[in-house]
């Protein structure tokens, strides 16, 4: 669960409803029903009320101090006599009517990675530097692939180096559930990506330079999306004909942005170029197939499927690891099955 939207009266909450649940976990409950359970146990809550009445005031301090986690207000209309209790109640931060759906989604998700990210400091020192390094250079990256310059390469191996050190002490469970509630979407992707190769290479005794190269590869995969609007890559129901062309374009852009003045390896790029390629040819963009597909962009394909289909997201159910590995068992022809077979070993022991 992340947001509780906490009505108070006869507020109509449909409107912040459906803004929440194109992206969020969320349940409408009333002040009364927190009042009765004594707290609410979402990380954000949303309050719905006008605070026009001194009785309102009261109830929504009260609730306020019997509540943890982050607190947003939505008031049912703009008013000033509202807009000064707030004040007095220690917040001045508020929307109203008509509400942007964009900028309350945007301030949910600050609001959740900042608690997600506090999270990290309770893990292994490893762990903790190899994702706060990573969340760095990741942003980075993304607004450097937006404004056409080259990327960090330093910063990308440093976070490499770190998450190859990660993934060697620690162990995949912890990794997976450290970043599940991030929701910063692509970010926790790519780690989740980056996170299952480099798990899955220690685990079978890759060399150090071949773990580096798929940490590499893992953290900068998907860096063609910087290139695509957030409302298509952030968007809950199915996507038009246009917009579907759209994402499919990302392999094509990432391979173009890796060898703009970045040097990568031959390795590094085939990871992000042909991810989405299949061994009967059928993936795209190019239409690869057999030996034309290297095992490096084998390997992050089997990864990135893993990674799609246990990840938590708000319109779909999600995958238990072994319903995941169960479902791509069935992909022959996709996915390199003696490959798969070994990483299907590995994952099933991990989760």
């Amino acid at each position: 669960m992340d947001v509780a939207i906490i009505r108070d009266g006869e507020f109509s909450v449909a409107g912040v409803v459906s803004i929440v649940s194109q992206r969020f976990r969320g349940r409408v409950e009333t002040l009364d029903a927190v009042f009765e359970r004594g707290s609410s146990d979402a990380p954000i809550q949303i309050f719905c009320s006008s605070l026009l009445s001194n009785q309102q005031v009261r109830r929504v301090r009260k609730a306020l101090e019997i509540c943890g986690g982050e607190k947003l207000f939505v008031f049912p209309k703009r008013n000033a006599k509202s807009i000064s209790r707030l004040k007095d109640l220690g917040f001045k931060d508020f929307f109203a009517p008509p509400v942007n759906g964009n900028a309350l989604r945007s301030v949910i998700t600050k609001c959740l990675n900042r608690r997600t990210e506090q999270s990290w400091a309770d893990l292994d020192p490893a762990t903790h530097t190899a994702l706060k390094k990573s969340l760095a250079t990741f942003e980075t990256c993304f607004a450097r692939a937006r404004r056409g310059e080259p990327l960090p390469m330093e910063d990308i191996q440093l976070s490499a180096k770190y998450i190859r050190h990660a993934t060697r002490l620690g162990s995949f469970n912890a990794w997976i559930d450290a970043l599940a509630e991030h929701h910063n979407y692509s970010f926790r992707h790519c780690m989740f990506v980056a996170g299952s190769l480099t798990h899955f290479a220690h685990a079978i005794g890759l060399p150090g330079p071949d773990i580096q190269q798929l940490a590499t590869g893992g953290l900068v995969h998907d860096i063609g999306k910087s290139a695509i609007p957030l409302r298509i890559l952030d968007k809950t129901g199915k996507l038009s004909g246009a917009e579907w062309q759209l994402i499919r374009k990302h392999p094509t852009l990432s391979g173009q942005i890796l060898r703009r003045g970045n040097a990568l390896d031959a390795g590094t790029i085939s990871a992000a170029l042909d991810h989405h390629e299949k061994l009967d040819g059928t993936g795209y963009p190019n239409g690869l197939s057999g030996a034309e597909i290297s095992d490096c962009a084998r390997l992050t394909a089997i990864a990135d499927v893993y990674s799609a289909l246990i990840d938590i997201r708000p319109y779909r159910a999600t995958m238990s690891s072994r319903q995941a590995l169960d479902l791509m068992a069935t992909f022959e022809g996709h996915l390199d099955m003696r490959l798969f077979d070994a990483f299907r070993d590995f994952a099933s022991e991990a989760r």
